[in-house]
């Protein structure tokens, strides 16, 4: 019973702290120090065959953008700056291996975010943007919290609303 109390109460201060700090590089400094107590050593998936490994992703750089709006308040974004390791692969047929996050109430997903690491919050996915892309599959691919395997066309396209810097379009698994 200690363990869920505990759990309960990583989750009060994390949820109280993101209020809190909303957008605020500190806001971030404590969520990772908070993911990496909770979650420890956490490797990314092994991929195997022709997918493009995680590390290749986490090259690019997140690159935080201030302004203050014309009420005064700070507006920041995190945009990307890609590597070249990154950049070879856009508007290629790439092969990704990586754990589901589903943007629908479904089985069947059509649209979907994938990441190196297993769903841990029903929120959002514990990791930077470089590490999440977001899959746009033609046939809808069944949920699973198992590694998937996708194949689709790489695009690196920033969107500054939503915070994606990756889609695989035309996925298929």
């Amino acid at each position: 019973m200690k363990q869920k109390n505990d759990l309960n109460i990583y989750w009060a201060v994390y949820l109280m702290l993101s209020l809190f700090f909303a957008g605020s590089s500190m806001a971030q400094d404590i969520a990772a120090e908070q993911d990496e107590a909770f979650f420890g050593d956490w490797k990314p998936v092994e991929v195997t065959g022709d997918a493009i490994p995680w590390e290749v992703f986490a090259t690019t750089k997140e690159i935080e953008k201030c302004i203050v709006d014309q009420e005064g308040y700070d507006y920041c974004t995190i945009k990307p700056g890609y590597s070249k390791d990154v950049k070879k692969h856009d508007g290629k047929k790439v092969t990704l291996m990586g754990f589901m996050f589903p943007l629908e109430q479904s089985e069947m997903q059509k649209n979907f975010l994938m990441g190196p690491y297993p769903l841990s919050c029903p929120f959002h996915y514990h990791v930077g943007p470089a590490q999440v892309i977001e899959v746009l599959a033609d046939k809808p691919v069944a949920f699973s919290y198992d590694p998937i395997t996708v194949t689709g066309i790489l695009r690196l396209r920033y969107n500054e609303e939503t915070g994606m810097f990756y889609y695989l379009e035309k996925a298929v698994p």
